[in-house]
C-alpha cells in the first residue's frame, strides 16, 4: 500500500520534476548513496540520520508542544489556507513534520531532505498532499518556477552554502510567490544557553540574528519577520509577537521569515 501512495504521489508531482543529464542522475544517486553514512556529504553542517528515529520526541514534550503551537501560529501569519490548488517546496524536511503540517491546510507539498534516513521516517508516515525525496537544497531536482511557496524550517542554520541554497530555493519559486523561512534565533536566550554548553545539533549549526537573516534575504525581494515567545508573565503560555523590520530586534527562539518576489 505504500507503495502505492508513493507511486501515485509521484505522477502527481513528476510536472515539477527537471529532465535531469547523466552528470545530474549519478550527482543525485551519490546524495542517495553517501548521505547519512560517516562520510556524508558537506552541504550539511550536523548529520541528523543519526537521530532521525528520535527526531519527533522532542514535539511531544511540554515544551516543545508549547514551542510548536507558537511556531505555526507564527507561520499563519503569512500562509492562507486553505489552498487546495496551491503547490509547496518544503527544503530540509526532515522526519516530514512541517510538511504534513501544510499539507493539513491543503498544500501539495514535495519534502526534500539531504538525509535518507529523515526521509524514510517521512515516508512512513503516509501524509496527505505529500510526497518525499533525498536531494540536497544546493541542488534541488526541479524545473524553474514550479511551486507557488517554498518553505525551509530549521534548515539554513545546518546548510554550509546558505547563499547557493536561497538561489536554487528562488529559482523554484513562482514570480509571484513566497519563500518562507524558519530559523533558530541568535538572540533568544534559550538558544544562546544551547550555544554556551555546546549542545548538538546546535554548537555545530550557524545561528543568525533577526539583523543578520534580514541581510542576507533582502536581495531576494520584500522581507518579512516574526519571532515569538511564551509569555511568563501571562496565564495559559499566551503569546507575545512583534514584526520587523520595525521592531527589530526579535527575541523569540524561532524566526519566521517572509519573502516576496
Amino acid at each position: 500500500m505504500k507503495d502505492g501512495f508513493r507511486k501515485r504521489s509521484l505522477n502527481r508531482f513528476c510536472s515539477c520534476r527537471r529532465t535531469l543529464d547523466d552528470n545530474q542522475v549519478e550527482q543525485r544517486e551519490s546524495v542517495s548513496s553517501t548521505v547519512g553514512s560517516t562520510t556524508f556529504l558537506s552541504n550539511s553542517l550536523f548529520d541528523f540520520g543519526i537521530s532521525a528515529k528520535d527526531y519527533e520526541q522532542w514535539y511531544r514534550t511540554p515544551q516543545g508542544r508549547i514551542y510548536d503551537r507558537i511556531q505555526k501560529r507564527d507561520v499563519l501569519t503569512f500562509l492562507s489556507h486553505p489552498q487546495w490548488d496551491k503547490h509547496l517546496l518544503d527544503v530540509g524536511c526532515g522526519t516530514g513534520h512541517w510538511s504534513m503540517f501544510f499539507g493539513s491546510l491543503g498544500y501539495k507539498v514535495v519534502g526534500v531532505d539531504i538525509s535518507h534516513q529523515m526521509i524514510d521516517v517521512a515516508r512512513n508516515h503516509c501524509a496527505t498532499n505529500c510526497f518525499f525525496q533525498v536531494s540536497d537544497a544546493c541542488h534541488l531536482p526541479f524545473k524553474d518556477q514550479c511551486f507557488d511557496i517554498v518553505t525551509t524550517m530549521a534548515t539554513l542554520e545546518f546548510v554550509s552554502d546558505v547563499q547557493h541554497a536561497l538561489e536554487e530555493m528562488f529559482r523554484c519559486v513562482k514570480e509571484d510567490g513566497c519563500v518562507l523561512i524558519g530559523t533558530l534565533n541568535r538572540l533568544a536566550p534559550i538558544n544562546q544557553q544551547r550555544l554556551a554548553e555546546g549542545r548538538e545539533p546546535y554548537a555545530s549549526g550557524y545561528l543568525r540574528s533577526p539583523d543578520e537573516l534580514h541581510a542576507l534575504l533582502k536581495r531576494f525581494g520584500s522581507v518579512r519577520m516574526v519571532a515569538s515567545s511564551p509569555s511568563a508573565n501571562e496565564p495559559g503560555n499566551l503569546l507575545t509577537h512583534r514584526i520587523s523590520p520595525d521592531s527589530l530586534p526579535l527575541r523569540g527562539p524561532f524566526i519566521i521569515a517572509e519573502v516576496k518576489r
